[in-house]
């Protein structure tokens, strides 16, 4: 009996046990039920309602795509608000590879009409990227054209275009932008941000595998902000008469290129810069680098004979000398140390201002032995010589001249005559201009305003002078020095009918850098002028290098600069002067008293200037030669004419 209930009991017991483990595994399968269904319900809460923004993002983040589209870049004009460099529609062409059905096929279409290699294309259609540009900025018609083939997987975006509708006029000026519209060169570099606008973006929307479900964007080009416009001293018509006298000149002399820079004296403003060859920066891949140089900035040359007018500046103001000095020029020869000095011609004595109008470097090198080397080295540099003049293009170069321990008598010489220092254009016009505007060193510049897209001018430029460098008085010394080398000098063919015109011949060997000495056979000749030369409206350079026919300054430069001078004053209506009555030719005036002088001048109604006293033994101009009203006359007189 014991035994009996003692296995009945125990069965009960092991009866129990399972069906307690039964309600323990089903209380933990509630748990973790009721657990899940929590987190479920909590992540649900959390993704609609918690982080309900931030989920929504990135969703938007993976089915749509964002690409940043090229700026549109602020305007380019002239003073008068021609424009010069502007934006145009065009269209970029793209490719969605994952709904290409026909790579082939796309290659074939793209590569004929964009002038993109079919391989090229190929390995994009290929690529298994979910978007790549093919090419940017084609003309409406092209993509018009291709659109209408229907192919999948091929699209186009609206994008503007740097275009330059002038073509070459100013093209090294302004530059040029890359294909991401960026400036590279020119003033689109020097101001990039001032130019440059803010990038627009565009979407497009994809499905989960990453693939684009269509080719026209959700939103065509976002708004986007305009670069600001920039406003320059340019005259476009003066610069285009500049490039066409520049152009005719280099090509009937045969030269190798040409430069010409036109400043206003009084206030720094440019008003035209050229460099030839041309540059047109709408097909900039088309041109060297060397091409794409601005010359009048860039280029720096030994000036030659333009030197002259800073050396007799600094003789006069210094009061070393006056224009009716005496320097013996030795008929042409002079030999200095190891070296020989030579002049074109043959001459003996001639004042401060004979030597100028004949450019005698004999006569130079002992004038500037006169002034000596610590004042001459000096005026040089306050002309502005071996800096930078600060103007607002890119490349500017700073010349050289030699330090003043390494001058030695040779140096002195060589560099009175304009070699051995090099310069650039804008130097010499900017030093020229302080001559013709009474003595001031004027600041060049060539950005006038920076106007926003709204029309507000941000920024303004206004004339700056930097320092006197010369007296008034010695200002027009020179003036009447200069213009008597275009009325009877080496600067005839520099002569405008009805106008007075200051100016110099320059005419330079060229170094052989190669040899370290000059090349026999090149030149750089050159005109330095401004005119009128009472009222100076335009102070201009012309620079020719390597010309093949008349290599002299006053037979291949002059003429250039009298073309764009005399078209220049009658497009800005400068009227011409008066001819004057009377006599047209200096008579010989030796031997006459100053009463006699002071008769004649007042009724030829020219000025007089008298050195000395007693009777006529000098005078400039000398007989013969052409005078004007106005025109200031010279005189020596000593007691005994025949002493």
């Amino acid at each position: 009996m014991n035994h009996s209930r003692k296995g009945i009991s125990s069965k009960r017991r092991k009866k129990g046990g399972s069906r307690w483990k039964e309600k323990w595994k089903f209380h933990l399968a509630a748990v973790f039920i009721a657990g899940l269904f929590f987190a479920v319900g909590y992540k649900s809460l959390q993704l609609q309602v918690i982080e309900r923004d931030r989920v929504s993002a990135g969703a938007e983040r993976q089915q749509i795509r964002t690409y940043k589209l090229l700026p549109v870049r602020g305007s380019i004009y002239d003073r008068n608000g021609k424009i010069l460099a502007a934006n145009m529609p065009s269209a970029s062409a793209y490719l969605n590879p994952g709904r290409i059905e026909n790579p082939a096929m796309v290659a074939d279409a793209l590569s004929e009409n964009l002038g993109v290699s079919r391989e090229k294309v190929l390995a994009l259609a290929e690529s298994g990227k979910s978007f790549v540009w093919v090419k940017r900025g084609q003309d409406r018609e092209t993509a018009e054209k291709i659109t209408a083939l229907d192919l999948k997987g091929v699209g186009f975006v609206e994008e503007p275009k740097r275009t330059y509708p002038n073509g070459s006029l100013m093209g090294q000026v302004l530059g040029f932008t890359n294909t991401d519209l960026k400036g590279v060169e020119g003033l689109e570099y020097l101001f990039e941000k001032t130019l440059a606008g803010r990038q627009a973006t565009t979407k497009i929307k994809r499905d989960g595998k990453g693939n684009y479900i269509s080719d026209v964007p959700l939103n065509e080009m976002e708004r986007r902000t305009k670069g600001n416009d920039i406003v320059l001293t340019v005259d476009s018509n003066i610069q285009s008469i500049t490039e066409t006298e520049l152009r005719n000149g280099v090509e009937k002399t045969g030269a190798d290129a040409g430069a010409a820079f036109v400043m206003n004296p009084r206030t720094g403003e440019i008003l035209a810069i050229a460099s030839y060859p041309f540059f047109d920066p709408n097909r900039f891949r088309d041109f060297s680098q060397k091409t794409r140089k601005n010359l009048p900035v860039w280029f720096s040359f030994e000036p030659g004979s333009t030197m002259k007018v800073f050396l007799a500046a600094a003789l006069l103001e210094e009061r070393m000398a006056d224009e009716m000095t005496t320097y013996d020029c030795e008929n042409g020869e002079k030999k200095i140390a190891s070296k020989v000095i030579k002049d074109t011609h043959e001459h003996g004595v001639l004042t401060v201002s004979e030597a100028i109008q004949y450019s005698s470097n004999i006569c130079a090198w002992k004038m500037g032995r006169t002034l000596g080397k610590e004042k001459f080295h000096r005026s040089l540099r306050d002309f502005g010589f071996g800096r930078k003049n600060g103007v607002d293009l890119p490349g500017e170069a700073r010349g050289s001249i030699q330090k003043l321990r390494n001058w030695g008598e040779i140096e002195l010489a060589t560099i009175s005559f304009g070699q051995g220092i090099s310069v650039t254009a804008v130097q010499l016009v900017t030093a020229l201009s302080s001559i013709a505007n009474g003595g001031y060193m004027m600041k060049p510049y060539i950005v006038k305003k920076v106007v926003s897209p709204e029309g507000k001018v941000l920024r303004e430029k206004t004339p700056e002078a930097l320092k006197r460098v010369i007296s008034y008085d010695t200002s027009v010394k020179v003036t009447n020095i200069l213009e008597e080398v275009v009325e009877n000098g080496t600067g005839k063919n520099a002569r405008i009918k009805g106008y007075r015109v200051a100016g110099k011949t320059g005419t330079a060997q060229i170094p052989n850098p190669r040899t370290g000495t000059y090349y026999e056979d090149r030149y750089m000749s050159s005109f330095l002028g401004f005119a009128p030369a009472d009222d100076p409206k335009l102070a201009i350079l012309v620079v020719v290098e390597n010309p093949r026919k008349h290599v002299v300054g006053g037979m291949t430069a002059a003429p250039v600069f009298r073309a764009i001078t005399e078209k220049s004053l009658f497009y800005m209506r400068v009227p011409p002067e008066e001819t004057p009555s009377g006599h047209a030719v200096m008579p010989d005036m030796r031997n006459k008293s100053a009463r006699e002088v002071m008769k004649w001048a007042q009724n030829e109604k020219v000025s007089v200037r008298f050195a000395g006293s007693g009777y006529v033994a000098v005078q400039a101009p000398p007989p013969g030669e052409r005078i004007r009203k106005g025109q200031v006359c010279v005189f020596t007189l000593r007691q005994n004419i025949w002493n």
